[in-house]
């Protein structure tokens, strides 16, 4: 009866463990954020069963016959599982003392990491590092690990296809793009993941190479399987134009060919043959890299989605794009001080260093990174030195395990291909959920390749076969194991699920008027304290603000302020120091028009993130609208010098010292830019100053630029109007409706208006 249960509980956690590579196939299409809530939920469950079954079965086995052989599915220590466990341990430290404990532990809906996946992945570290047993240097050892690599490639390929259809244009790409994403839903993360899929490919291709070395007469047909397999996950790669990726791709290709052509020759079975081959397959690399570095300009390169997206590459690109600005922010924000520098300020914080240091130059990318873009920075940001040193010696244990084992040079070169391929991809994009499933799946795989070590107290049976051994685990271990499980799914899952299906439900709410209620975002909180709680803030801010601009009933209106007001209280209560808490709340006065309420919110906004121009361009409407003209001159004056090519900014300055009284002055710093009094912005500020004449001789000049703009035509209409020059406001628009015969019936209905004395909204 013992071994039978035995066995069905080890089926059972071999199952759970086979459907993890599928996971990334599903989307959860009711949810917020559904490609990456669905997976990521899918995996923390099916982990959080398969670990409570396995720890069972250990405590099943402890004492009996199997326990310490190679057929054990005991715990098994070596140094990789050591160094795995005090990753774990040094970024649980670094999150405890970080910035931000609650979002360091459970991340939100929009990344889904945080320590959870961590303490996840370690668990699927251990168990799927046990369950197979033998290492792979054994017979069993060998065949449960490539059947697993096989169940993965199998879902890799499926997923494949799915980028397929949608490079053929059979299927939409979720990005609006060209660049295929298939159910992965963003094209960087589906980039990694095919990375991964092609080397694993290519090493079973280079597996089934030597078992065709090793039994003479053994078909070709599994080495051309998986070596086609290898070229499909690689063209799908390809078709994600991820440069970071690609140029991964090509390194672990190269050091492949390499090391298989150079420490190749010390191999007894390798061929002269396929040494040449790899060889020649660096130099055609090498040939056509120059040959497109010479021809990056050309039409044909240009023209090409993939190919125009690598001719970008260049150097000096760091100093345009993103990335050139949060990664010197990250390493200059956490070297700030010894404690940072050593153990970081932990995960999902890198927002605190990027709105603390923010470069008023990157002011046209991106305004909320929430991370450096380069999963070695990351690392960094989250753990400190010591995180990241614990981070970077999972490569290297990984890499003296695979070259110390007793695997082909072939089978060596592809794995080390792989990492090399997966390291040159993290320089540049962080890590999503399937990438970190695949890496702690290649490091489980790795751990099988040295010996490791069973704890001596689960295999020691002096005193283990006892009636009160036997009592304690079917009463005591086994229910308060199976009592944590259905606790942790909870807590874990089931909890955050129902908020975020809640979060779904008052958005759709807020979508009519019929049914719009604060209810439901009061119901969506009520859970208490989840991962959920500031994404439903902020949507709330938006529900709120709509709702009180609309005609909707006073009370609805009252309602939502009240829940506003409360749920504000609260954020800043757990996010202080969050400058992002500070400018929604504060933007959402601020568009109902409580000016009062805003300034603070605002006010503190700026000083968390001083030199962030959006901010200081909110607060400056607040002071503006507040009669606090001085202050608001102040601000939009130094977001301007900031960043002196920030058309906003020039916009902006310009506008608010015509506003002020100061046209002089705006002129002189604007002397060689009179666009600039051209822009909207700028005229509106002479309409609000009254100044009708000036806006009227731009709106004239701008006609005659653009005669063809039935925007300019009701634009200087408007300000006819209100200038009280109703006849010259009906001879434009009788100008506008020969110019537009389709639009005249709403024009002469506007001019009817005008000349009854009424003044409409010019559209």
């Amino acid at each position: 009866m013992n071994n039978t249960m035995n066995k069905v509980l080890k089926n059972a956690v071999i199952a759970g463990l086979a459907l993890v590579p599928f996971i990334p196939l599903y989307v959860a299409n009711p949810l917020f954020f559904p490609f990456i809530t669905g997976k990521a939920f899918a995996f923390r469950i099916i982990v959080e069963i398969v670990f409570a079954l396995w720890l069972i079965l250990v405590l099943r086995e402890r004492g009996t016959s199997v326990a310490g052989t190679d057929a054990s599915i005991a715990p098994r220590i070596n140094s990789l599982t050591i160094s795995v466990t005090i990753f774990t341990v040094i970024i649980f430290v670094a999150d405890i003392f970080g910035l931000n404990f609650l979002r360091s532990i459970w991340s939100n809906f929009e990344r889904m990491e945080g320590w959870m996946t961590i303490i996840h992945l370690w668990a699927y570290f251990i168990v799927l590092s046990s369950i197979f047993g033998a290492s792979i240097s054994t017979m069993d050892g060998r065949k449960n690990w490539h059947r697993f690599l096989n169940v993965a490639l199998v879902a890799g390929g499926i997923t494949a296809f799915y980028g397929l259809f949608q490079f053929f244009g059979w299927a939409e790409t979720h990005q609006g793009a060209t660049r295929v994403d298939a159910s992965l839903g963003n094209s960087a993360y589906m980039a990694v993941y095919m990375l991964i899929n092609a080397f694993l490919a290519g090493y079973m291709a280079c597996t089934a190479y030597v078992h065709k070395l090793a039994i003479k007469g053994s078909s070709n047909v599994f080495i051309w399987v998986y070596s086609v397999s290898a070229g499909f996950f690689s063209f799908i790669m390809f078709q994600t134009a991820t440069r970071g990726t690609i140029l991964g791709w090509i390194a672990g290709v190269m050091i492949f060919c390499f090391m298989y052509a150079v420490i190749g020759t010390k191999e007894k079975g390798q061929s002269n043959r396929s040494r040449t081959i790899a060889g020649g397959i660096i130099g055609l690399v090498v040939l056509l890299g120059i040959l497109f570095y010479f021809n990056r300009n050309a039409q044909w390169i240009q023209h090409n989605a993939v190919l125009g997206r690598l001719a970008t590459i260049s150097l000096s690109d760091t100093k345009t794009q993103a990335r050139g600005f949060i990664w010197p922010m990250a390493i200059k924000g956490i070297f700030e001080n010894p404690k940072t520098a050593i153990i970081g300020i932990g995960q999902e914080n890198f927002n605190y260093i990027f709105n603390s240091h923010y470069d008023p130059k990157m002011w046209a990318h991106e305004q909320w990174f929430d991370r450096a873009h380069s999963v070695f920075l990351d690392w960094l940001v989250a753990g400190g030195l010591l995180g990241l040193i614990a981070y970077l010696a999972l490569y290297v244990l990984a890499l003296i395990y695979i070259w110390r084992s007793d695997t082909s040079v072939g089978q060596k070169s592809m794995l080390t291909g792989l990492l090399v391929g997966y390291s040159i991809h993290n320089v540049f994009v962080f890590d999503n959920q399937t990438s970190y499933v695949m890496f702690f799946t290649f490091l489980a795989f790795v751990h099988s390749f040295k010996s490791a070590k069973i704890p001596g107290w689960l295999h020691d049976t002096k005193k283990l076969v006892s009636e009160n051994y036997s009592t304690l685990r079917n009463y005591v271990f086994t229910p308060v194991i199976i009592l944590a499980l259905f606790s942790t799914l909870y807590l874990v899952n089931i909890r955050p699920i129902q908020a975020n299906t809640r979060l779904i439900d008052a958005l759709r709410a807020c979508a009519s008027a019929q049914t719009i209620s604060a209810d439901s975002f009061k119901k969506a909180l009520s859970l208490g304290q989840t991962m959920a709680n500031q994404e439903i803030r902020e949507q709330m801010y938006t529900c709120a603000a709509n709702v009180i601009r609309s005609s909707v009933a006073v009370d609805k209106k009252a309602e939502f302020y009240r829940l506003v007001n409360d749920e504000t209280k609260n954020q800043i209560a757990v996010t202080p120091n969050d400058a992002r808490t500070h400018i929604i709340a504060g933007g959402f006065y601020d568009s109902i028009q409580d000016w009062d309420n805003a300034r603070p919110l605002l006010e503190k906004a700026a000083q968390l993130s001083p030199t962030k121009q959006t901010i200081l361009f909110e607060l400056a409407l607040n002071y503006i609208n507040s009669n606090k003209q001085k202050e608001a001159v102040a601000l939009i004056e130094k977001a301007y010098l900031s960043a002196p090519d920030n058309r906003n900014a020039k916009i902006g300055y310009a506008a608010i010292l015509i506003s002020s009284g100061e046209e002089k002055r705006a002129r002189e710093i604007f002397v060689d830019e009179p666009s600039v009094f051209a822009d909207p912005g700028v005229i509106n500020a002479y309409v609000s100053t009254k100044q009708f004449g000036k806006a009227i001789e731009i709106y004239k000049q701008l006609l005659k630029e653009s005669p063809d703009s039935q925007e300019l035509y009701s634009s200087l209409a408007s300000v006819y109007i209100l200038s009280k020059q109703d006849y010259l406001a009906i001879q434009t628009l009788k100008a506008a409706a020969e110019k537009f015969p389709l639009l005249k019936t709403q024009i002469d209905a506007v001019i009817k208006q005008i000349q009854e004395g009424k003044l409409p909204a010019m559209q």
